[in-house]
């Protein structure tokens, strides 16, 4: 299985202590295999770590994540800054632009409490054609992911796995695992959206107790009002 950590934030997004060094070392003594950095709504402003990939070999992926006017979207397999996307739009039109152009929008932490950008919580059951949802973030609390596990599986669609790492302590306390290696972000995206994608949670770096596990087979997204 290949081990992703899909959202992480670094020193060049403003809000994160983690720097480029600490990002590759600290995610193979976690023992990731990749990570998605998701910095906010610029997927150029991670764009550094394509030459931190290659001069480490170890994968690192770009992503970003926007604020829609309901909550936040983690963004794959678009090159898209605040310019083209800009913040706070109404979610549903967000989703449907970024699925529009062959990038795949995901809901991050729908039912997080206090925060003062807003969260979905049940409004995201409006929301139409999601394939996925942040499952399990590792800066929420469990009732807080519970509840994303619960709406997931009641819309019957997949989730996915990220820290939410803005400190080298919390990157891959909260994964998602991959059948087979993902090279390319393309590969990544398709990964998420044509496989039965597992998420796994751990509670610490190696802690074999406490972890959790779960599958939902890929399925027709419930449309809003049924």
């Amino acid at each position: 299985m290949f081990k992703i950590d899909l959202h992480v934030h670094t020193i060049f997004g403003g809000d994160s202590i983690i720097k480029p060094d600490e990002l590759v070392s600290r995610s193979r003594q976690v023992g990731l295999d990749a990570v998605c950095v998701t910095e906010h709504h610029s997927y150029f402003l991670s764009d550094p770590y394509k030459k931190i990939a290659l001069e480490t070999g170890f994968p690192i992926f770009q992503g970003l994540e926007y604020r829609a006017q309901e909550g936040h979207l983690l963004i794959f397999g678009l090159k898209v800054e605040e310019e083209d996307l800009p913040p706070r739009l109404p979610m549903q039109w967000s989703v449907n632009w970024v699925h529009q152009r062959g990038g795949l929008a995901i809901p991050a932490h729908p039912f997080q409490n206090g925060t003062i950008n807003g969260f979905p919580g049940e409004r995201i059951f409006q929301i139409k054609d999601l394939l996925a949802l942040e499952a399990l973030n590792a800066s929420l609390s469990s009732q807080e992911n519970q509840q994303a596990v619960q709406a997931a599986a009641q819309l019957g669609i997949k989730g996915i796995g990220g820290s939410d790492a803005h400190g080298p302590s919390v990157l891959g306390r909260a994964y998602t695992l991959f059948p087979s290696p993902i090279r390319t972000e393309e590969e990544l995206v398709q990964g998420m959206t044509n496989s039965t994608s597992p998420t796994t949670w751990t509670i610490g770096s190696d802690s074999l107790t406490g972890r959790l596990r779960f599958w939902w087979p890929k399925a027709r997204p419930r449309q809003a009002g049924t």
